[in-house]
């Protein structure tokens, strides 16, 4: 069966920015709630939205292994900071 692919981005992005293809990973949150998501390296990059968090972490529960990168960098016009971190997800 071929791998699916799901788009999401990041709330409460951490700066600075990151790359461009870096590798994500995801992390249930220490108090509870939303996903978490890392780099590699363990830098904390922001959290999921609250449903699209649930929705993961069922699968997650499940056994379903989930591997990230970052897919864009979108700005928010008329906001400062580095904008929306989109996420691309590969369940496995």
């Amino acid at each position: 069966m071929p791998a699916t692919q799901l788009l999401t981005y990041l709330t409460e992005a951490a700066e600075p920015a990151p790359s461009l293809g870096e590798a994500v990973v995801l992390r249930p949150r220490t108090a509870g709630g939303a996903l978490e998501a890392f780099s590699a390296a363990g830098r904390r990059l922001g959290r999921l939205p609250a449903d699209e968090s649930a929705a993961l972490a069922a699968l997650l529960a499940h056994g379903v292994a989930l591997v990230g990168r970052v897919s864009a960098l979108v700005p928010r016009p008329g906001r400062s900071g580095i904008g929306r971190i989109h996420i691309m997800l590969t369940a496995a």
